[in-house]
């Protein structure tokens, strides 16, 4: 008796030609994976500028030639009786870079609303500076954007005056899709 596929029963000029279709398979393949489509908004924030988001659930990469934004992350914070949005920032500053005063307010619609302000920072011993908002409810106008259904983007701006007397001005802009607005309503324990 003859072992499974052992030598194939396949034609050997078949087995050329699937051989050579697996090769075209593979290198569409991987061109497939070189040409990912990539989809962007361009919005005007509430101060005037025209940026450019992209529509992905990938950190956008914000930086210039002091300092980085690293993260910004909407988490659940537990409040007296219920949980509330808490915004937390890591900005990693570039060797000699020394904040003042750091200021970060939401630009994504009217009006500006100052987020956090620290006229103080510290740096951690790898040069970050990192803090978390206070909880905000649901209702408030910090948070409310998690209560609708559809996609929103979020725009930060980060103003960071250093030592040196100059100041930087970033914008961090985040693409957050409906259901993940609706994994975040299911953590803070609310319904729109």
């Amino acid at each position: 008796m003859r072992p499974f596929m052992n030598p194939p029963l396949i034609p050997r000029t078949a087995s050329r030609g699937l051989v050579a279709l697996l090769a075209a398979a593979a290198a569409l393949g991987l061109v497939g994976c070189l040409m990912r489509p990539s989809f962007a908004a361009k919005i005007t924030t509430a101060d005037g500028v025209l940026i450019e988001v992209p529509l992905s659930t990938q950190m956008p990469e914000v930086s210039d030639d002091a300092m980085t934004v690293n993260k910004l992350l909407f988490t659940p914070w537990t409040m007296d009786k219920s949980k509330g949005l808490a915004i937390a920032f890591q900005v990693a500053f570039k060797a000699g870079a020394k904040p003042v005063t750091i200021a970060v307010d939401d630009v994504s619609d009217e009006p500006i609303l100052n987020v956090y302000t620290d006229r103080a920072p510290v740096l951690s011993s790898k040069g970050n500076w990192n803090a978390v908002t206070p909880p905000h409810n649901p209702a408030d106008e910090y948070a409310k954007w998690i209560m609708t259904l559809d996609n929103t983007i979020k725009v930060y701006r980060f103003t960071v005056k250093l030592a040196d007397g100059t100041t930087h001005v970033l914008r961090y802009a985040i693409f957050v899709a409906g259901p993940i607005k609706g994994y975040m309503r299911s953590q803070l324990g609310v319904t729109p």
